[in-house]
Protein backbone atom coordinates (compact mmCIF):
# COMPACT_ATOMS: atom_id res chain seq x y z
CA UNK A 1 0.00 0.00 0.00
CA UNK A 2 1.45 3.44 -0.87
CA UNK A 3 2.51 5.50 2.18
CA UNK A 4 -0.09 8.23 1.57
CA UNK A 5 -2.88 5.66 1.31
CA UNK A 6 -1.60 3.88 4.43
CA UNK A 7 -1.57 7.12 6.41
CA UNK A 8 -5.10 7.96 5.26
CA UNK A 9 -6.22 4.50 6.37
CA UNK A 10 -4.57 5.02 9.77
CA UNK A 11 -6.25 8.41 10.20
CA UNK A 12 -9.61 6.86 9.30
CA UNK A 13 -9.04 4.18 11.96
CA UNK A 14 -8.19 6.78 14.62
CA UNK A 15 -11.29 8.83 13.80
CA UNK A 16 -13.49 5.72 13.81
CA UNK A 17 -12.06 4.65 17.17
CA UNK A 18 -12.67 8.09 18.64
CA UNK A 19 -16.25 8.16 17.34
CA UNK A 20 -16.99 4.64 18.60
CA UNK A 21 -15.48 5.42 21.99
CA UNK A 22 -17.46 8.63 22.40
CA UNK A 23 -20.69 6.94 21.31
CA UNK A 24 -20.07 4.01 23.64
CA UNK A 25 -19.11 6.32 26.51
CA UNK A 26 -22.16 8.52 25.98
CA UNK A 27 -24.49 5.51 26.00
CA UNK A 28 -22.66 4.02 29.00
CA UNK A 29 -22.96 7.20 31.07
CA UNK A 30 -26.55 7.74 29.95
CA UNK A 31 -27.56 4.24 31.03
CA UNK A 32 -25.62 4.13 34.31
CA UNK A 33 -26.20 7.69 35.52
CA UNK A 34 -29.50 8.45 33.76
CA UNK A 35 -28.11 11.82 32.69
CA UNK A 36 -29.38 13.80 29.69
CA UNK A 37 -27.69 12.91 26.40
CA UNK A 38 -25.60 16.05 26.22
CA UNK A 39 -24.36 15.68 29.81
CA UNK A 40 -23.45 12.04 29.12
CA UNK A 41 -21.63 13.07 25.94
CA UNK A 42 -19.79 15.83 27.82
CA UNK A 43 -18.73 13.36 30.51
CA UNK A 44 -17.52 10.92 27.83
CA UNK A 45 -15.46 13.62 26.08
CA UNK A 46 -13.93 14.83 29.34
CA UNK A 47 -13.06 11.27 30.34
CA UNK A 48 -11.65 10.12 26.98
CA UNK A 49 -9.49 13.23 26.54
CA UNK A 50 -8.13 12.74 30.05
CA UNK A 51 -9.07 16.30 30.94
CA UNK A 52 -10.42 15.01 34.25
CA UNK A 53 -13.92 14.56 35.48
CA UNK A 54 -15.73 17.56 36.86
CA UNK A 55 -17.47 15.21 39.32
CA UNK A 56 -16.87 11.64 40.36
CA UNK A 57 -19.50 9.39 38.79
CA UNK A 58 -22.13 8.35 41.32
CA UNK A 59 -22.13 4.58 41.14
CA UNK A 60 -19.87 1.68 40.37
CA UNK A 61 -21.33 1.17 36.88
CA UNK A 62 -20.47 4.72 35.86
CA UNK A 63 -17.01 4.38 37.43
CA UNK A 64 -16.40 1.25 35.35
CA UNK A 65 -17.46 3.16 32.23
CA UNK A 66 -15.06 5.97 33.20
CA UNK A 67 -12.18 3.53 33.77
CA UNK A 68 -12.78 1.81 30.45
CA UNK A 69 -12.95 5.16 28.65
CA UNK A 70 -9.67 6.30 30.25
CA UNK A 71 -7.98 3.10 29.07
CA UNK A 72 -9.39 3.39 25.57
CA UNK A 73 -8.57 7.11 25.49
CA UNK A 74 -4.95 6.40 26.41
CA UNK A 75 -4.76 3.72 23.73
CA UNK A 76 -6.19 6.03 21.06
CA UNK A 77 -3.85 8.87 22.08
CA UNK A 78 -0.88 6.48 21.94
CA UNK A 79 -1.89 5.14 18.53
CA UNK A 80 -2.51 8.63 17.15
CA UNK A 81 0.90 9.72 18.45
CA UNK A 82 2.54 6.72 16.78
CA UNK A 83 0.78 7.52 13.48
CA UNK A 84 1.99 11.12 13.65
CA UNK A 85 5.57 10.12 14.48
CA UNK A 86 5.56 7.49 11.72
CA UNK A 87 4.20 10.02 9.23
CA UNK A 88 6.97 12.47 10.09
CA UNK A 89 9.83 10.01 10.46
CA UNK A 90 8.50 7.31 8.14
CA UNK A 91 9.38 9.19 5.00
CA UNK A 92 12.93 9.66 6.21
CA UNK A 93 13.31 6.06 7.38
CA UNK A 94 11.66 4.43 4.37
CA UNK A 95 13.66 6.70 2.05
CA UNK A 96 16.91 5.65 3.72
CA UNK A 97 15.93 1.98 3.53
CA UNK A 98 15.01 2.29 -0.15
CA UNK A 99 18.33 4.03 -0.83
CA UNK A 100 20.27 1.25 0.93
CA UNK A 101 18.32 -1.42 -0.98
CA UNK A 102 19.13 0.35 -4.26
CA UNK A 103 22.83 0.56 -3.35
CA UNK A 104 22.95 -3.16 -2.49
CA UNK A 105 21.23 -4.05 -5.75
CA UNK A 106 23.78 -2.01 -7.72
CA UNK A 107 26.68 -3.59 -5.78
CA UNK A 108 25.48 -7.08 -6.73
CA UNK A 109 24.97 -6.36 -10.43
CA UNK A 110 27.01 -8.54 -12.80
CA UNK A 111 27.22 -8.51 -16.57
CA UNK A 112 25.29 -5.27 -16.77
CA UNK A 113 25.36 -2.17 -18.91
CA UNK A 114 25.97 1.38 -17.76
CA UNK A 115 23.85 4.04 -19.43
CA UNK A 116 25.73 7.34 -19.25
CA UNK A 117 23.04 9.99 -19.19
CA UNK A 118 19.29 9.70 -18.78
CA UNK A 119 18.19 12.19 -21.36
CA UNK A 120 16.02 11.41 -24.36
CA UNK A 121 18.40 8.77 -25.76
CA UNK A 122 19.31 7.30 -22.36
CA UNK A 123 15.65 6.85 -21.48
CA UNK A 124 14.99 5.10 -24.78
CA UNK A 125 17.95 2.75 -24.23
CA UNK A 126 16.70 2.04 -20.70
CA UNK A 127 13.24 1.20 -22.08
CA UNK A 128 14.79 -1.22 -24.56
CA UNK A 129 16.94 -2.86 -21.87
CA UNK A 130 13.92 -3.11 -19.58
CA UNK A 131 11.84 -4.75 -22.32
CA UNK A 132 14.65 -7.21 -23.06
CA UNK A 133 15.20 -7.89 -19.31
CA UNK A 134 18.82 -6.75 -19.55
CA UNK A 135 20.55 -5.54 -16.36
CA UNK A 136 21.62 -1.89 -16.44
CA UNK A 137 22.37 1.08 -14.24
CA UNK A 138 22.01 4.74 -15.15
CA UNK A 139 24.75 7.27 -14.43
CA UNK A 140 23.82 10.95 -14.55
CA UNK A 141 24.50 14.15 -12.66
CA UNK A 142 21.85 16.53 -14.00
CA UNK A 143 18.94 17.29 -11.66
CA UNK A 144 16.15 16.77 -14.19
CA UNK A 145 17.60 13.46 -15.39
CA UNK A 146 18.17 12.24 -11.81
CA UNK A 147 14.57 13.16 -10.92
CA UNK A 148 13.25 11.36 -14.01
CA UNK A 149 15.32 8.25 -13.25
CA UNK A 150 14.08 8.18 -9.64
CA UNK A 151 10.50 8.64 -10.82
CA UNK A 152 10.91 5.79 -13.32
CA UNK A 153 12.38 3.59 -10.59
CA UNK A 154 15.57 2.72 -12.45
CA UNK A 155 18.86 1.92 -10.74
CA UNK A 156 20.76 5.17 -10.62
CA UNK A 157 24.16 6.39 -9.60
CA UNK A 158 24.38 10.15 -9.29
CA UNK A 159 27.67 11.16 -10.76
CA UNK A 160 29.59 12.54 -13.71
CA UNK A 161 30.39 9.93 -16.37
CA UNK A 162 33.54 11.83 -17.34
CA UNK A 163 35.24 11.20 -13.98
CA UNK A 164 36.09 8.06 -12.06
Amino acid sequence: MPPAKLRLHQIERVLAAIAATLIGGTIGFRETLHEPWFQAFYRAVVTVTLAGLDTVPAGDGARVVALVLVGVGLTIIGYAGAVIVEAVAGGVISGALAERRRERTIEHLQDHFIICGYGRVGRRVAEEFQAADVAYVVLDVHEDAVAAAKEDGVLLIEGDATSD
